[in-house]
């Protein structure tokens, strides 16, 4: 679960798994607090977030750490998606709204993005 206060929950709806759930913070630059517009989960159970600050992270959601950070598109990123193989990474920047109507500019571009995923990216780190 995303939300707008730059935090993502996993939550197991497994009632045995739910020693396991967990918060923690992302989307944020100094005092800044960015909405997560999108999570992406790829087949090798890890993640990627992407939020209003342009910014798209991948995440390892066993060990709780992040895998990797790119940097911000500029726009934030409204929504995500890897292919059924895991070897692509589409997502698309966006006016997404976090800041409201007065911040909208009629006529700014969308744009669709796809990211080749290199295994080293992605991969979950061996349990520590």
């Amino acid at each position: 679960v995303g939300s707008i206060e730059g935090r993502v929950g996993i939550q197991y709806n497994d009632k045995a798994q739910e020693k396991n759930n967990f918060a923690f913070k992302c989307h944020r630059e100094a005092s800044n607090v960015f909405a997560v517009n999108a999570i992406a989960f790829h087949p090798l159970g890890t993640f990627a977030t992407c939020g209003a600050d342009g910014v798209i992270s991948f995440w390892d959601k066993d060990n709780k750490q992040k895998l990797k950070g790119f940097p911000s598109k500029g726009k934030p990123i409204s929504c995500a998606k890897f292919n059924a193989q895991g070897n692509l990474f589409a997502y698309g920047a966006s006016y997404d709204w976090s800041k409201g109507s007065q911040f909208y500019a009629p006529g700014t571009s969308n744009e669709i993005y796809i990211h080749p995923i290199a295994e080293d990216e992605i991969k979950p780190k061996k349990k520590k």
